[in-house]
């Protein structure tokens, strides 16, 4: 089994770094395969509404998402770990989500499972409702659909997730559980 692990974080190293680290060690644990992409190191281009997608179901803009396509096309289980900005995923991830319409006109349908990890340094009650909706939206562009998601709150310095440990170790289990239906 092939699980696509989407680190979408600016900062490396950071807190939802840290998450999807523990995750994968727990799914490579039980035999995964595991391919990560860092976002914050792809050249993506935002989308350019040229609507090929749709038309001729291809993307025109040459830059590393006709990578991740294939990475995405090809993963049994996809994974995405983000921090909270402005109630919603950073610009990067947002851009391979936004390409990622692609997939949808390609008509991906499928049952495969997608984990969200997120991290956010308020209190608020709605933090990652506009992070859900984006994931789950894109998951199901993807062919995949939203499992499990994982939120921290109040959590915003670099590394503050290790004083976390229970964190750590709740998304170490989800990964050594990915073969549990």
């Amino acid at each position: 089994m092939r699980l696509l692990a989407i680190y979408g974080s600016p900062r490396a190293g950071g807190n939802s770094d840290l998450l999807l680290s523990s995750f994968v060690e727990g799914a490579k644990r039980v035999g995964f395969s595991i391919k990560e992409v860092y976002v914050r190191d792809l050249k993506i281009m935002p989308c350019n509404g040229c609507g090929q997608c749709s038309q001729k179901e291809f993307c025109p803009l040459e830059d590393d998402m006709q990578w991740v396509y294939k990475e995405i096309e090809g993963a049994d289980v996809l994974v995405v770990a983000t921090p909270v900005y402005f109630y919603n995923v950073p610009a990067p991830l947002k851009a391979l989500v936004d390409r990622s319409q692609l997939l949808w006109h390609k008509g991906l349908r499928s049952e495969k499972p997608g984990y969200l990890l997120s991290v956010g340094g308020s209190k608020g009650q709605r933090l990652f409702e506009g992070v859900v909706l984006t994931v789950k939206y894109f998951f199901e562009a993807c062919g995949f659909y939203l499992k499990q998601q994982f939120f921290y709150k109040q959590i915003d310095s670099f590394g503050e997730i290790k004083r976390h440990p229970e964190a750590l170790k709740e998304v170490y289990r989800a990964g050594l559980n990915l073969c549990q239906k």
